[in-house]
């Protein structure tokens, strides 16, 4: 009966009022039309342009790369792969140095596993697995556990970067990419009656391609140069291998979170030949220009103070390690500084679009997905002949669907873990009364085979909230667990 009074009560006011409903009626279709013929518009990528296959003019290349690295050389494998003419620019000859955590992901894994990367470093005893692993809370709470076992998979592997930069480098020159080495990218100009990119290097060399890839990392002079990057790097990270045999590090791979620094982190992970990687990473979080309480000056100081005063990593390194002297290497993360990642017959990847998570300053997979994303984009245009931005955004689609989603979260979370230690210290609790069932969950997000998100799931936050409440009654209420994180005198 309710209904039927109600019913009632529209069909006399839609009779009353014929004229404002009309109106209303209209204003609505005519925005919902509005708002799809917007999103078609926005999302139209042409079928059809200027520069199909056949009108690349003699010596030019379809696709020119400006770097070498993950990014970059992904991409000109899986373009050469397909037929692409690619040229593959880098300064330097290599194999080349580069510094870093090492740290390979499992979606990089994945990649170097398809290209046949992974089975070469794996037989010349370049990549080392981690099984044990886990962090140190900021107020000294640790676990140490196997994942491997519950993810089926180890989830992440330790490869020196002169290792494996070289082998993707020259995987990509195998499948076709015309290799320059020591080609010292100067300027790039567009043509655009002729819809090419010119390259110059530094000796007077030139180069012609249809589309410009720029993936020479995070300070990126030639995005810098043409205006698609407007400020500096704002993270920064140390590494120092060690050598085997020196050490007392038992584990494959810990993060260290001493509060001082947070959000950054210190690390150790664990190479072939009992070589380690110690690196420490500060990431940009509260007032413009910090990483949390400390700047990029700091890293020097908390690098070295860390080798003999941390009480988790000097015990981790020993009194008689031979470490190198420290490196140093922006991170560019978030895509901070960048105004887009694509132009008309242009794309900007890995480090240099700052492809890099702003939580962990994880940057190697999101490189090699952003290369295969950027080759994938570029083989669509090559047949459709259309280099505009109009089809080049759909890189832009395709990494944000892949991994740069995440961003934002990540970006959140840093900042929370900045704030709120505590949080961190719970989550290492809780670890401590599951065992490697929660270990698993963390490795799952924090080397990118789930989203930060995952966090927020139910059967994740709310055994994490309980452990929270627990942290907080422990360290604040009873004050019952004393802060075994402090810097020896």
């Amino acid at each position: 009966m309710d209904l039927t009074n109600t019913m009632n009560s529209v069909q006399e006011y839609v009779e009353k009022n014929k004229k404002t409903v009309a109106i209303a009626a209209g204003a609505t279709t005519a925005a919902l039309v509005a708002t799809y013929a917007w999103r078609r518009a926005v999302n139209y990528v042409p079928k059809s342009g200027k520069y199909p296959i056949g009108t690349l003019p003699a010596g030019a290349y379809e696709a020119v790369i400006v770097g070498a690295g993950p990014s970059g050389s992904v991409c000109a494998h899986f373009l050469a792969k397909k037929g692409t003419k690619v040229a593959l620019l880098d300064k330097e000859k290599f194999p080349r140095d580069k510094y870093c955590g090492d740290a390979v992901c499992t979606p990089a894994i994945r990649i170097l596993e398809e290209m046949g990367v992974l089975k070469e470093l794996i037989d010349n005893n370049e990549a080392h697995f981690a099984d044990a692993g886990g962090f140190v809370s900021p107020d000294g709470t640790s676990y140490i556990g196997a994942s491997k076992a519950k993810l089926g998979e180890a989830a992440c592997c330790a490869v020196k970067r002169i290792n494996m930069d070289v082998r993707i480098a020259r995987c990509a020159q195998r499948s076709g990419a015309d290799f320059k080495e020591g080609f010292e990218v100067v300027g790039a100009t567009f043509n655009k009656e002729a819809g090419l990119w010119t390259v110059t290097s530094a000796d007077g060399g030139k180069v012609t391609g249809r589309c410009l890839v720029i993936a020479d990392g995070a300070t990126s002079k030639l995005a810098t140069k043409l205006g698609y990057c407007t400020a500096p790097p704002k993270g920064v990270c140390s590494r120092a291998f060690v050598e085997g045999g020196t050490h007392k590090t038992n584990f494959d791979g810990v993060c260290f979170y001493p509060k001082w620094s947070l959000p950054g982190y210190a690390a150790i992970f664990r190479h072939p030949n009992d070589e380690l990687n110690y690196c420490y990473y500060l990431i940009p979080s509260g007032k413009d220009g910090m990483c949390g309480d400390v700047t990029e000056a700091d890293l020097a100081r908390l690098h070295n103070d860390a080798i003999t005063k941390d009480p988790f990593i000097s015990a981790a390194l020993g009194p008689n390690a031979k470490l190198e002297r420290m490196r140093v290497a922006p991170l560019r993360l978030g895509g901070q500084g960048l105004t887009t990642t694509f132009d008309d017959h242009m794309v900007i990847l890995g480090d240099a679009a700052g492809h890099i998570d702003p939580l962990t300053g994880e940057g190697i997979h999101t490189a090699m997905m952003s290369g295969k994303a950027a080759a994938e984009t570029i083989l669509d245009m090559r047949l459709t002949g259309d280099w505009s931005k109009q089809s080049t955004k759909e890189y832009a689609r395709r990494w944000y669907k892949a991994y740069g989603h995440d961003f934002f979260m990540s970006q959140k979370m840093a900042d929370v873990v900045y704030k709120y230690p505590i949080l961190l210290d719970a989550c290492a609790s809780e670890m401590q009364r599951k065992g490697d069932t929660m270990m698993a969950k963390w490795a799952e997000v924090m080397t990118c085979m789930k989203p930060k998100t995952y966090f927020l799931q139910p059967h994740v936050a709310v055994p994490l909230g309980i452990s929270v409440v627990r942290e907080f009654f422990a360290q604040k209420v009873f004050r019952s667990k004393p802060d075994r994180y402090s810097m020896k005198a």
